[in-house]
């Protein structure tokens, strides 16, 4: 059989032990809250201490750190990023993918090689969770919000977002009938 798969690379350190660089795994978490028959979607805008698309909005996503599992790190990156603890949100979910994800990427790309996990929730709140950049790196998120989903398309997103909340979207449709 013939493969199209690359070797991962072998790196040894300067104490010899060898580290595998290998396809990075990312999540990617969509929350969206009802507040007043509102639909908003969590949404944040990079900041000049990321080495790319500054400027650009995103849901919040990051890497996946060793000895942490998918939910971990999106409940991890949502707090970082968005000052958010998405622990109260699910207590009152109508629908979750944090217990298992609703989605799975692994279709490699020049410039990123990552495996993307899709965490998310929805939820009816009487009021929209405060958000808060206090758990960022360094100019990491340059602004935090609770974005109407009627909006959705007046922002420019970076890593193809607004096509995953469009996916999320459908995907809540389909199992759990909620529609926008």
């Amino acid at each position: 059989m013939k493969f199209k798969n690359r070797r991962n690379e072998c790196v040894t350190t300067s104490d010899g032990r060898e580290i595998w660089a290998s396809r990075s795994v990312t999540v990617v978490v969509c929350i969206v809250l009802v507040c007043e028959d509102q639909p908003y979607i969590l949404v944040n805008q990079r900041g000049t201490g990321v080495p790319d698309c500054q400027g650009l909005w995103n849901l919040p996503c990051g890497y996946l750190d060793y000895d942490e599992t998918t939910t971990e790190a999106a409940m991890r990156e949502v707090w970082e990023e968005c000052g958010v603890n998405s622990l109260e949100l699910l207590q009152g979910a109508d629908c979750e993918f944090f217990s298992a994800p609703w989605d799975i990427s692994s279709t490699p790309h020049d410039a990123r090689q990552n495996v993307t996990i899709h965490h998310g929730l929805h939820a009816h709140v009487d009021r929209l969770p405060a958000v808060s950049n206090a758990h960022n790196e360094p100019n990491e998120t340059a602004d935090i919000r609770w974005l109407p989903l009627a909006q959705a398309d007046t922002l420019e997103f970076a890593f193809n977002h607004r096509a995953r909340i469009a996916k999320y979207l459908s995907h809540l449709e389909r199992v759990a009938w909620i529609r926008y």
